[in-house]
């Protein structure tokens, strides 16, 4: 009987304690439930905000889970590259651009197949974050105002622009069409290029290799180390080995890219703060090192600028034996740069740091490898081009930052490149229309910011936006009827060459349209006449530009549409030299 009444007492506090247990557990399940309830749906919000912001829209018709990837992911090959499908908006607040990853990880809005097309001259520039288009980083882009570099104001965008407008070089290659793929990365040094190079762009069969770097470089030579290794100090390489080893920073990193892949959270969170979280961090660690530069660790720094000289004279040896005409060029770096400092750039120079790479001198380390570099050229035989003297005697904002440069100083290189590229691979002499001038301010310059909008010879007040150099939500809209067009006064006769247009929307984009100019505002010339052209998708509203292949005088340009019974919307109307 005690047996059985023992029994009955423990059962009864066996059938409690998983009462208990059980409650417990629904409570615990409840609690639980409500969190990740509650997560799901703080995510399901961020998912609708996503779509419903600018980043939505340039997802539109692709894969919306895309937006939360990091920007970059690793490559066993070259380090690592471009997210494939990736895609941004740039200057949210002044036009919506967007930015295209294609599927060959390349910045562009269509893909490239690895099979050139036979009317195809194919380009491919190689270079690091100025080559692949990205505005200033961080303490810089709050006194830059967020400046973005948008794709059409990319170096091998202008590049392509450029070469295809050049009857000269188009003669030169049979009359085929250039295309330029834009293979830089942001972070990229000679050896990341060369890497990628020989495991990927070689396979794209290219005409001509343009590569421009020297910046990041400056960063990656500057480790006071006996062992230093060029092919495993490149960026990012300390984090990305923390991560495969699985340490706690690394742990942290997986953490972080594991949140950003799999939550619109994140993605919410830094759409407007770049490009969001993700494995790609640089430390390089300097303070574990002694603090003064002694001799040995400036023996230390020149054996790893030679480094640096090899790889880019293999670089050299591996295109000569593929036999690809290449061109390497030297980018500026603001500390080196001569000019005279504008007051935005004051400013920039005194937060953007840069005099010192860990314990050298930045300026005097920039200047060791340019020196370095154009003395192996000259011993093996094959040329540099020195640009970092190119804005020297410029007066308008060239730097952004430490090394990344403004609209305008892009299409500077691009035009110095080009050039170099007509003379050293195609051997054709520059026109006077050709040449770079110097100083090259004139380039700079938007002349419609200064322009007065004519309809009917009377200056309009309102819809003035186009003028801005970028398209806004408010345009200049002219009545259907109107056959006089939309008349650009820009004050006094320039040189000019280039033009871009925006549209309010693809119903009023008409089929065909004309730009002519003139001197006086009573003589007038055709300078462009367009009939079904296709639009581009580099805003978010439909564009178009055009590069003449040389430069006309004018100071009146006339927009006028060939059916006057359908109105004129415009948001933006920019013209250069």
């Amino acid at each position: 009987m005690r047996d059985r009444k023992l029994s009955g007492t423990e059962e009864k506090k066996s059938r409690g304690f998983f009462r208990k247990l059980a409650f417990f557990t629904l409570y615990i399940t409840f609690i639980l439930a409500i969190v990740f309830g509650a997560l799901a749906g703080l995510d399901y919000y961020a998912y609708l905000k996503v779509k419903a912001s600018p980043l939505g829209e340039a997802y539109k018709g692709r894969d919306l889970d895309l937006a939360r990837r990091s920007s970059q992911t690793v490559s066993p090959q070259c380090g690592y590259e471009p997210t494939p499908g990736f895609a941004a908006v740039r200057n949210t607040r002044l036009g919506n651009s967007f930015e295209y990853i294609n599927d060959e990880s390349f910045k562009d809005f269509e893909n490239v197949p690895t099979e050139k097309p036979k009317d195809e001259y194919r380009v491919i520039v190689t270079g690091g974050s100025v080559v692949y288009g990205r505005g200033p980083v961080p303490p810089s882009d709050a006194i830059c105002d967020n400046y973005e570099i948008t794709f059409r104001w990319t170096i091998p965008h202008i590049i392509q622009e450029l070469m295809n407008a050049d009857p000269d070089i188009r003669q030169k290659i049979g009359g085929k069409k250039v295309r330029v793929i834009n293979a830089g990365v942001a972070g990229y040094v000679y050896q990341n290029s060369l890497m990628r190079y020989l495991a990927k762009l070689r396979l794209y069969n290219p005409d001509l290799v343009i590569s421009m770097d020297g910046a990041n470089e400056v960063h990656t030579v500057a480790r006071p180390l006996r062992d230093w290794n060029y092919f495993t100090e490149g960026p990012y390489y300390e984090v990305i080995s923390e991560v495969m080893g699985m340490g706690p920073k690394g742990l942290l990193n997986y953490v972080t890219l594991w949140l950003k892949r799999n939550t619109y959270f994140f993605t919410w969170l830094a759409m407007n703060k770049g490009e969001g979280p993700g494995i790609l961090m640089e430390d390089r660690g300097f303070a574990a090192h002694p603090q003064d530069p002694t001799p040995e660790m400036m023996q230390c720094l020149k054996n790893n600028i030679r480094q640096v000289a090899d790889v880019m004279a293999i670089y050299h040896a591996t295109l000569s034996s593929d036999r690809v005409p290449h061109v390497f060029a030297l980018q500026p770096m603001f500390r080196n740069c001569k000019k005279e400092r504008t007051p935005i750039e004051r400013e920039i120079e005194k937060v953007t740091g840069m005099e010192k790479i860990g314990f050298y001198d930045s300026r005097k380390t920039y200047d060791e490898l340019v020196d370095q570099i154009k003395k192996r050229a000259k011993d093996d035989k094959f040329e540099v081009v020195d640009l970092t003297g190119i804005f020297d005697n410029t007066h308008e904002w060239v730097f952004t930052d430490w090394c990344h440069v403004t609209n305008g100083a892009n299409y500077v290189i691009a035009k110095a490149l080009v050039d170099e590229v007509k003379q050293r691979v195609f051997h054709l002499p520059l026109s006077e229309s050709n040449k770079l001038q110097k100083p090259p301010d004139s380039y700079f310059v938007d002349y419609s910011k200064e322009a007065k909008a004519l309809v009917n010879d009377k200056a309009r007040d309102a819809g003035l936006d186009i003028l801005k150099g970028y398209p806004g939500p408010k345009g200049l809209e002219v009545p259907a009827g109107n056959k006089s067009g939309v008349i650009l006064d820009l004050e006094k006769v320039v040189p000019v060459s280039r033009l871009r247009i925006v549209w309010g929307n693809e119903d009023t984009v008409p089929k065909d349209w004309k730009i002519d100019i003139s001197e006086d505002g009573l003589n007038w010339k055709n300078w462009l006449t367009v009939d079904g052209a296709k639009t581009d998708k580099y805003d978010q509203w439909p564009g178009f530009e055009y590069y003449a292949d040389k430069e006309s005088p004018a100071r009146y340009l006339r927009y006028s549409q060939e059916a006057p019974d359908k109105e004129i919307y415009l948001r933006q109307l920019s013209v250069f030299r």
